[in-house]
């Protein structure tokens, strides 16, 4: 790839257009389980005018866990490391049965960031990198002005663009 190639490149050059998604009524623990099955960690949140009201990604919901953990009679001491791309570090995690029996009841519109950061399918990827970089993100939704889903970008998709290079 020159230079003069990914200049030219655009955010649905780029995209992942194969996503996986749900809807803001799913549970916790539907999105853990497509997020395991599908090895992503964010997914989009659909509303049913096929249009995009949110995200849900692993963090937000070990965060909501984090945060409930203290309420949770049955909460032990026991620890994970979990890596927060966000913050590009490693956080403990106290892990609490709250997590395994009771998200199959929490919805996803629950834990969701509503504040949806996206890009047009024309906006050039170098732009779409210093978005990512400014908002501190590691995935960033294409969506149209109307929150119509068009792909996917992950941090993972500009590596394996440099990689293929």
């Amino acid at each position: 790839m020159t230079s003069a190639t990914s200049q030219s490149l655009t955010a649905k050059d780029i995209m992942q257009r194969d996503v996986v998604v749900v809807s803001a009524g799913d549970t916790l623990r539907e999105a853990l389980d497509l997020m395991t099955e599908n090895h992503v960690t964010g997914l989009p949140v659909m509303n049913a005018k096929a249009r995009c009201v949110g995200l849900i990604s692993s963090t937000d919901i070990l965060n909501y866990e984090l945060e409930h953990s203290e309420f949770s009679q049955e909460a032990n001491q026991d620890v994970a490391q979990h890596f927060d791309m966000d913050s590009q570090r490693w956080e403990s995690v106290r892990l609490t049965s709250f997590a395994l029996e009771e998200f199959a009841e929490i919805r996803i519109d629950q834990v969701m960031a509503r504040e949806l950061i996206w890009v047009s399918a024309d906006t050039p990827i170098k732009d779409v990198a210093r978005k990512m970089i400014a908002d501190r993100i590691h995935r960033v939704l294409v969506l149209d002005e109307e929150q119509h889903l068009f792909g996917i970008i992950s941090a993972t998709d500009f590596v394996e663009l440099f990689a293929e290079a």
